[in-house]
């Protein structure tokens, strides 16, 4: 019996096509096979999501910042239709954690995952690098999937989850969400805000009175539709686990090789890590290993249709506690977002710096609307106290960086012991520089734990 956790499903605030609703109101119908059959899915609002992204100042140009913007294309579903696709979602975890259980595969892929839960990506990066720690002589690929999620092959996501499902032919209710999520429609975010149709709804919880509306609208604003024969949309709860489904070929050989020469394999979404015994490596390739490795996996990635961003690769070997790359410069290994030498583990610079960076914004656009208000006090203090000071998190700020390196402090001392894990150590001038950005000193005491 599987059981769903419906108290899980929470309404979101966003806007959309359809009106919000509440989970006890539709449970009936996500739960009913026959009439998700029949379920005619609304079009995604297309937008694109804007990252600032630190790429050192060895990377940028002669009077560049080291900041580069980074663009991800996200789709979101309409109310109900989120509600399917969260049921739908659940329901594919079921089955794919039973198959990856029986098929001996269940370490191997560890995002988007419902029995994995309390762990999260810090846990994912204290295994690995603490596994590669306690090695001899490693060879490493640390590897990522180019666009996976636009790039997923409609045919063999098919194929795979008529496995995971063990099925000949999906049942109607799966076929549906399944082309939903393949030959999907979508209108952009922008169309819709900036349209002067009398429809279109401004001042409203959604952009329409009714699905009545929407249809007459879409007479003559047609959506835009998904012909390709891959490619799913990024943002709702069932593409991450579809993901992983079609990813199970490629992660049972690379989980393969690494049984075969005593190694470590895992892959976080579009992340994989794969750590080998240089010894035995040798033993079957002599000093040809590298090349013969990266070829197999470049091999299996063609083979399951997913392309490696070369660029974005890395290779190192380890040895005596150093990390080095295939000409033997020293270096480092940069993996779910921290950093190993061979003997310390930090967070990336680039995440320091955003932290200062985003900080130092904040308190600067506060201090111009206080001179320009003439305010006695400094405004969104609790925004800056909550997201930058030990103050730490607040009922509108429930997370912030420094409560994440605290908790990556914890769990790599737990999980890594013997390696020397510096997280807290980079962040030990934190108070002092904000207060600096301030201008006035902060009554907050810094803990390091």
């Amino acid at each position: 019996m599987i059981e769903i956790e419906f108290k899980n499903y929470q309404n979101k605030p966003y806007k959309h096509i359809d009106n919000r609703i509440s989970i006890d109101t539709v449970k009936k119908y996500i739960t009913t096979p026959e009439k998700i059959a029949r379920h005619s899915f609304l079009p995604f609002l297309h937008y694109n999501k804007i990252f600032s992204k630190y790429v050192g100042y060895e990377n940028a140009s002669d009077n560049e910042r080291p900041i580069k913007e980074k663009i991800r294309s996200l789709m979101y579903a309409g109310h109900l239709d989120s509600f399917i696709y969260k049921y739908y979602s659940d329901l594919l975890n079921y089955f794919y954690n039973l198959w990856m259980i029986d098929n001996k595969l269940n370490e191997f892929s560890v995002a988007y995952r419902t029995n994995k839960k309390h762990q999260s990506s810090i846990n994912f990066a204290a295994e690995a690098i603490s596994f590669l720690s306690k090695m001899d002589k490693a060879f490493i690929i640390v590897g990522d999937f180019e666009k996976f999620f636009d790039t997923l092959d409609h045919r063999l996501l098919k194929v795979r989850l008529q496995r995971v499902l063990n099925t000949e032919q999906l049942s109607n209710d799966w076929y549906n969400v399944y082309k939903s999520l393949t030959k999907f429609a979508y209108i952009e975010k922008e169309t819709l805000e900036n349209t002067d149709h009398p429809l279109v709804l401004k001042k409203s919880s959604s952009y329409f009175n009714s699905i009545k509306d929407f249809r007459k609208y879409k007479k003559k604003n047609k959506c835009k539709l998904n012909r390709e024969s891959y490619g799913i949309p990024q943002g709702n709860a069932l593409s991450g686990v579809l993901a992983n489904v079609y990813a199970m070929d490629f992660d049972k050989e690379m989980g393969r090789i690494a049984g075969q020469y005593e190694g470590f394999y895992r892959r976080y979404s579009d992340d994989f890590i794969l750590i080998l015994d240089i010894d035995l490596l040798q033993e079957d390739y002599g000093n040809l290993f590298v090349d013969k490795i990266q070829n197999i996996v470049y091999e299996l990635a063609n083979q399951n249709k997913i392309t490696l961003q070369k660029e974005k690769n890395e290779v190192r070997l380890y040895e005596k506690r150093v990390v080095t790359d295939i000409s033997s410069n020293q270096t480092h290994l940069d993996y779910l977002g921290f950093v190993f030498d061979g003997e310390n583990v930090k967070l990336r610079e680039k995440s320091i710096y955003k932290f200062y960076r985003e900080a130092r914004h904040l308190i600067s656009k506060s201090k111009v609307v206080q001179k320009r208000k003439s305010l006695s006090k400094l405004p969104n203090r609790h925004k800056i106290y909550s997201l930058y000071t030990d103050f730490g998190c607040s009922k509108y700020y429930p997370s912030n960086f420094i409560t994440y390196a605290k908790r990556s402090q914890d769990i790599f001392d737990k999980l890594s012991p013997q390696t020397n894990n510096m997280m807290l150590e980079q962040l030990k001038n934190r108070k002092k520089k904000i207060e600096k950005a301030l201008g006035y000193r902060i009554h907050s005491r810094m803990e390091n734990k």
